[in-house]
Protein backbone atom coordinates (compact mmCIF):
# COMPACT_ATOMS: atom_id res chain seq x y z
CA UNK A 1 0.00 0.00 0.00
CA UNK A 2 0.74 3.53 -0.66
CA UNK A 3 0.27 6.69 2.02
CA UNK A 4 -1.29 9.55 0.66
CA UNK A 5 -2.82 12.48 2.02
CA UNK A 6 -6.38 13.74 0.92
CA UNK A 7 -7.76 17.09 1.74
CA UNK A 8 -11.71 16.93 3.00
CA UNK A 9 -14.34 19.78 3.83
CA UNK A 10 -15.24 18.94 7.35
CA UNK A 11 -19.17 17.82 6.99
CA UNK A 12 -17.23 15.14 4.18
CA UNK A 13 -15.02 14.33 7.11
CA UNK A 14 -17.51 14.00 9.73
CA UNK A 15 -19.88 11.86 7.40
CA UNK A 16 -17.22 9.59 6.80
CA UNK A 17 -16.47 9.68 10.74
CA UNK A 18 -19.59 8.68 11.64
CA UNK A 19 -20.15 6.12 8.97
CA UNK A 20 -16.84 4.17 9.81
CA UNK A 21 -17.96 4.65 13.58
CA UNK A 22 -21.12 3.04 13.27
CA UNK A 23 -19.77 0.83 10.54
CA UNK A 24 -16.46 -0.46 13.13
CA UNK A 25 -13.98 0.32 10.94
CA UNK A 26 -11.41 2.49 9.99
CA UNK A 27 -11.82 5.64 8.28
CA UNK A 28 -9.13 4.69 5.84
CA UNK A 29 -10.87 0.82 5.30
CA UNK A 30 -14.28 2.89 4.29
CA UNK A 31 -12.44 5.07 1.87
CA UNK A 32 -10.96 2.39 -0.11
CA UNK A 33 -14.28 0.48 0.35
CA UNK A 34 -15.83 3.33 -1.57
CA UNK A 35 -12.50 4.51 -3.80
CA UNK A 36 -12.63 0.33 -5.25
CA UNK A 37 -16.72 0.27 -4.85
CA UNK A 38 -18.42 -0.57 -8.79
CA UNK A 39 -22.07 -1.15 -8.89
CA UNK A 40 -21.21 -3.30 -12.09
CA UNK A 41 -18.48 -5.79 -10.57
CA UNK A 42 -20.16 -8.81 -9.94
CA UNK A 43 -18.11 -10.19 -6.94
CA UNK A 44 -19.28 -7.26 -4.84
CA UNK A 45 -22.63 -6.86 -4.23
CA UNK A 46 -22.31 -3.35 -1.59
CA UNK A 47 -19.87 -1.70 0.30
CA UNK A 48 -21.89 -3.63 3.66
CA UNK A 49 -20.37 -6.87 2.24
CA UNK A 50 -17.12 -6.14 2.56
CA UNK A 51 -15.60 -7.22 5.75
CA UNK A 52 -13.15 -5.29 7.34
CA UNK A 53 -10.19 -7.59 8.34
CA UNK A 54 -9.79 -5.33 12.03
CA UNK A 55 -13.23 -7.03 13.05
CA UNK A 56 -11.88 -10.36 13.12
CA UNK A 57 -9.63 -9.20 16.02
CA UNK A 58 -12.17 -7.22 17.73
CA UNK A 59 -11.76 -8.03 21.49
CA UNK A 60 -9.11 -10.58 21.51
CA UNK A 61 -7.85 -10.48 24.74
CA UNK A 62 -11.02 -8.66 26.06
CA UNK A 63 -11.15 -11.28 29.28
CA UNK A 64 -7.42 -9.93 30.02
CA UNK A 65 -5.99 -13.45 29.07
CA UNK A 66 -2.91 -11.55 27.07
CA UNK A 67 -1.80 -9.86 30.36
CA UNK A 68 -2.95 -11.72 32.85
CA UNK A 69 0.81 -12.41 33.43
CA UNK A 70 2.34 -9.58 32.04
CA UNK A 71 4.71 -8.45 35.09
CA UNK A 72 5.59 -12.00 35.80
CA UNK A 73 6.86 -12.92 31.98
CA UNK A 74 8.62 -9.83 31.59
CA UNK A 75 9.95 -9.36 35.38
CA UNK A 76 9.91 -12.46 36.85
CA UNK A 77 7.36 -10.87 39.28
CA UNK A 78 4.32 -12.19 40.66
Amino acid sequence: MRRTTVVLPEPLHESLRLEAFQKRMSMATLIRMKLEWRPDRASVQSIEEIEDPLLAVAGLGSDGSLTRHLDADLYGEG
